[in-house]
């Protein structure tokens, strides 16, 4: 049970890391790095997030770095990914059951090595998830989502949404750690 907790946890948070499409803005950003580092973070997080658009897992990974480590939302322990396939085999997932996934009113934050995406994400449950049946319901929030840069890779990525309450709104059925 605490495996599919985690695997819901990456695979929603994996798919809100690349799944941004506005125009990239480092406005009101208070950037300590001066240099073209910043633009250019700002540009790998963009075209990864382009790739989600497509659903085109190669290109969305492209830019990841070997041992990526996903935080999530910070309820679980972060997970370091050895390799792209683990983490296209999330996308795919969550592809298939929210389909209709989208985001809005995207805006791009960055210093230095941090590239921060602000935005509306929302979707609908229409193919089933982890073993359980579609609900046909949707879900849309406000989230912020945080990803490091290093050498033109993305190292990590974080999310502020507690995932639990969402994947609860649309009747996924959260379950329940052992003590």
């Amino acid at each position: 049970m605490k495996n599919r907790t985690l695997l819901f946890v990456f695979a929603i948070s994996t798919l809100m890391a690349v799944s941004c499409k506005k125009e990239a803005v480092a406005h009101g950003a208070v950037a300590t790095d001066t240099t073209s580092t910043t633009t250019k973070n700002i540009a790998i997080v963009k075209e990864s997030t382009e790739a989600s658009l497509k659903n085109d897992s190669k290109a969305i990974y492209k830019n990841y770095a070997d041992n990526y480590t996903e935080y999530g939302d910070g309820s679980g322990a972060p997970q370091v990914y050895k390799d792209k396939d683990s983490l296209a085999a999330g996308q795919k997932m969550m592809m298939t059951a929210f389909p209709d996934y989208k985001v809005e009113n995207a805006k791009y934050y960055a210093d230095g090595d941090e590239v921060i995406v602000i935005a509306d994400w929302g979707g609908t449950w229409k193919n089933d998830l982890m073993g359980q049946k579609a609900t046909g319901k949707a879900f849309k929030f406000k989230d912020a989502e945080i990803y490091t840069v290093k050498d033109g890779k993305i190292t990590s990525h974080r999310t502020i949404a507690q995932m639990k309450p969402i994947a609860e709104s649309v009747g996924f059925a959260w379950p329940q750690d052992k003590k």
